[in-house]
């Protein structure tokens, strides 16, 4: 079948993006019991397919929800290919692949068959979200919201149950405006934002939490290959508040902007150097792993989102 439109997928289906539907009784949508993964395309082609999708068979693994028997790959790509089509010429694409324990028992009855049900879908790269922070940096600040204890939900499991996230987000919001949330452990050490991986450069090393106590980033392990490239070196240790504050650069990374650096922590910028020396570095490192400008891809993006308003 040929479509006029962008295409999704349900249970192995083909879809038109627009009647991408869960019911209401899916569990997916009534505890949030889903795991996800965001992937992005560089120049139209999927970045880091296999990672992504390794990460996402340990999610399903972590939280005991059965993924699909057949080729997502050739449907991912076929999707792609598809919805790249109706984006601007040089824009890039958001995709989205999830997987839930099927609809809730409550609804359906005990004796009802309950199968998991996976989806994914596309979406214009929204440039406009990072593009000033490449240039000014990102705004960061320490939440009174802990990380969810790993006892209770895997890190490394990435769900789509987002509440001490959004917790999170609107706690750092009320004090610092205009602020991304750090999360601190039941502990007191520092673990990653609400959508990123943490990297603080103190006294020559560059510190990041250990991967087993955060969600194990694929741009996060991108960037220690690059750093090592550079001849840094790395400490995958508990980091403290205390170790942020003295820090000269403090960058995250993330699938859509790859690596960026912050410029204010709380509320003072007094002490942190950006981009820094290391973060300039590992910038150029990335636009050379990916042949091209990341940041500049982004403003222009951006910059023609805007325009068409």
């Amino acid at each position: 079948m040929k479509f006029s439109e962008p295409i999704a997928c349900l249970n192995g289906q083909i879809v038109k993006a627009s009647d991408l539907r869960l019911p209401v009784t899916d569990m997916g949508i009534v505890h949030g019991i889903a795991v996800t993964e965001m992937l992005r395309t560089f120049r139209g082609a999927l970045f880091e397919w296999k990672a992504h999708w390794g990460r996402f068979q340990k999610s399903a693994e972590l939280t005991d929800i059965p993924l699909p028997e057949f080729d997502i790959l050739e449907i991912i790509e076929q999707m792609v290919i598809h919805n790249i089509q109706f984006l601007p010429e040089g824009n890039e694409l958001g995709v989205i692949i999830s997987a839930t324990a099927g609809p809730n028992r409550t609804y359906l009855g005990q004796s009802a068959e309950i199968q998991p049900t996976f989806f994914a879908h596309t979406f214009e790269l929204p440039g406009e979200l990072w593009a000033n922070a490449t240039e000014l940096g990102q705004h960061l600040a320490i939440s009174s919201i802990p990380q969810i204890s790993p006892r209770s939900v895997p890190p490394a499991a990435k769900v789509r149950s987002r509440m001490n996230w959004y917790l999170a987000e609107r706690d750092v919001s009320k004090r610092y405006p205009g602020s991304r949330p750090i999360v601190l452990d039941e502990y007191g050490f520092v673990r990653e934002t609400s959508t990123a991986n943490l990297f603080a450069v103190r006294d020559g090393y560059v510190l990041t939490a250990p991967e087993e106590t955060v969600l194990p980033g694929i741009c996060r392990a991108i960037t220690i290959r690059l750093l090592h490239q550079l001849g840094a070196e790395v400490r995958e240790t508990n980091m403290t508040v205390d170790d942020l504050l003295q820090a000269q650069e403090i960058f995250t990374t993330s699938t859509p902007y790859c690596l960026m650096g912050v410029s204010r922590l709380n509320s003072a910028s007094a002490g942190l150097d950006f981009p820094g020396e290391i973060t300039r570095a590992l910038i150029e490192k990335w636009n050379q792993y990916v042949g091209l400008d990341i940041h500049e891809q982004l403003r222009r993006i951006a910059f023609g989102r805007q325009s068409n308003v």
